[in-house]
């Protein structure tokens, strides 16, 4: 009984905490947009290596997965959680004590080890969180939404607030960033480990033990023909919203958007993003199989536009209107798209799989990242913001078409479609 109150009391603070804190935790507040005005405007950083600098983080990204994935079946969600957070607050420091691309490198890799660990241990301890029913995807679902429309709530306050914080002192924003960074930390103590393992006193047989666990997590993913599909997808999107995110305050800074002003445009986004995040099951409804597909052609021909009709926005307030309703088509699709991949890959996962799964979608998604970041750092280096927009654009159109086709007999079949490999770690056909 002593046990069964101990879950309880777990399931209940862990649900009742988890919405809060992503609110504040899910990425960094008062600091993206003015990030890329902080250091090429402050801190005196080309915009092309401010664009290389994400391309690092992907790349540490990549190297630091399965370290990450052991981190977090050693240490458990919990305190890897509270670790992420720190090392965060790490990371907050260094952005502010840059002057190179070098410090800006530096910073990435901690960025990098952080979110590597967020991303594995925060949907898995929501997950492990919620008691097994038929209704638990809806409710992680629930739960997670909650967590992200506040976030996109608060990130547009945090802009308007940053871009007019930066009018008066360029290091007002980042060092408001640090303080809710700190806070989350703070917060992030008061969560309960879901998962209770026996303590290995041989840290080296442990390693190994977690070592040949995602091993065996990667080949089950690399087995999936409707995991591969659907982290090829997410992964392809993920790429073209990494460089989107540089891309757009790069047009806008271009056009001669003051700092101000641009914090306004990326706050009404968030609140786009925010919509958008609480519409998705509605959204999922209408398209179904379709949803990530759409989302992706959403993003690319949005990209187009904004360059296309960028090139004379400038001077004319009819092109410029349109070049921010490609931008808030973009925040849409933003806060559509991290909402939705949630839940489509928890849906085959149990507590047994499921960090090797969000492992296994982070470290394909920074491969991605890294191949397109470069480029996009190329073509920023060697053209305007409006001409790399435009070949982004088409070449993400093309890859998204190629991939609606690779994923339409792969994701949405019925269940008598798929093998009893492929559904071993379902967690619906786990719950009567």
């Amino acid at each position: 009984m002593g046990n069964k109150e101990e879950v309880r009391m777990m399931r209940k603070t862990n649900m009742r905490i988890f919405p809060i804190y992503k609110r504040l935790a899910w990425d960094y507040l008062f600091f993206y947009t003015i990030d890329f005005l902080f250091l090429t405007q402050i801190k005196g950083i080309s915009a092309s290596d401010v664009m290389l600098k994400s391309t690092f983080y992907a790349f540490f990204s990549i190297i630091l997965q399965i370290p990450a994935n052991i981190i977090v079946e050693f240490l458990g969600r919990k305190n890897s959680i509270v670790l992420a957070n720190i090392l965060n607050c790490l990371y907050m420091v260094i952005i502010m004590m840059s002057g190179s691309l070098f410090d800006l490198i530096v910073a990435e890799f901690f960025g990098a080890i952080a979110f590597s660990i967020k991303n594995v241990a925060e949907p898995s301890l929501l997950n492990e969180s919620i008691p097994p029913s038929r209704y638990k995807s809806q409710i992680y679902s629930r739960i997670n939404v909650k967590g992200a429309s506040g976030y996109y709530t608060l990130n547009a306050i945090s802009k308007v607030i940053a871009g007019a914080l930066f009018v008066v002192n360029g290091y007002l924003p980042i060092i408001l960033s640090l303080v809710i960074l700190i806070f989350v930390t703070i917060l992030s103590i008061g969560f309960i480990e879901p998962i209770k393992k026996k303590k290995k006193s041989n840290a080296t047989l442990m390693y190994k033990v977690e070592m040949k666990n995602v091993k065996d997590g990667f080949i089950f993913v690399l087995k999936s023909e409707r995991l591969k599909a659907l982290i090829l997808c997410a992964s392809l999107i993920y790429a073209l919203l990494s460089i989107l995110q540089t891309y757009h305050v790069s047009l806008q800074e271009d056009i001669g958007l003051s700092s101000f002003v641009i914090g306004i445009i990326a706050a009404i986004g968030s609140l786009v993003s925010a919509y958008a995040s609480k519409g998705q099951a509605q959204f999922h409804n209408k398209f179904r199989n379709h949803s990530l597909f759409i989302i992706s052609m959403i993003l690319s021909i949005t990209t187009i536009i904004s360059g296309l009709f960028g090139i004379g926005a400038e001077m004319n307030s009819f092109l410029l209107v349109i070049v921010i309703g490609a931008f808030l088509m973009y925040t849409f699709g933003l806060g559509m798209f991290y909402t939705i991949i949630d839940k489509y890959l928890r849906n085959f996962s149990n507590e047994k799989i499921d960090t090797k799964i969000f492992a296994a979608y982070n470290l394909f998604r920074n491969v991605l990242r890294v191949v397109t970041g470069v480029l996009a750092s190329f073509l920023l280096d060697k053209l305007t913001t409006v001409y790399c927009m435009i070949v982004i654009g088409v070449i993400f159109t093309i890859m998204y078409i190629l991939m609606g086709k690779y994923m339409k007999t792969r994701v949405g079949l019925s269940p008598e479609e798929y093998s009893k490999e492929e559904t071993r770690y379902d967690e619906l056909k786990q719950v009567d």
